[in-house]
């Protein structure tokens, strides 16, 4: 009895990772990804993170001409391909108010962000955002952290 329970649960565990790939590879893969313009860290021109810092990093998704920073749903938000916690607790809260905070007339998005998944030691990073849009419309962006120890 209990074989066939293992072969069950690995059976469902299969299965349940095969559609959430297969949904990731919809939303992020493809038709291709749209760009957008991402700064980790906006207030901090050099993007340097501390190792014991909690891993909560604030991202940045400039608005523009070609995207509308409302059309992102922020549950969408991976970091190089972590699932992240965004904190807060619902849509709403998850992301500050759009704003504009580079002064380009375009509303912006800024998220913090819980990068627990990361296992990272010190060093420069390229980072990448993926994040998708209410029409399942697919965003890339990119930019670079500095991890340094304390």
């Amino acid at each position: 009895m209990q074989f066939r329970q293992v072969i069950v649960r690995v059976l469902v565990i299969l299965l349940w990772s095969w559609a959430s790939v297969s949904l990731a590879s919809n939303l992020f893969g493809g038709q291709g990804s749209g760009t957008m313009t991402i700064d980790i860290k906006p207030d901090d021109p050099e993007n340097i993170v501390r190792a014991s810092s909690g891993r909560v990093i604030t991202v940045a998704i400039f608005g523009s001409s070609d995207l509308d920073v409302t059309a992102i749903n922020p549950r969408t938000i991976r970091l190089n391909g972590v699932d992240v916690m965004l904190v807060g607790k619902s849509d709403k809260s998850l992301c500050d108010r759009p704003a504009d905070i580079n002064d380009d007339g375009f509303e912006d998005l800024v998220c913090d962000v819980r990068t627990t998944g990361f296992k990272v030691g010190e060093g420069e990073y390229r980072v990448i955002l993926k994040a998708a849009t209410y029409h399942a419309e697919s965003l890339l962006g990119e930019d670079t952290i500095l991890i340094v120890e304390n």
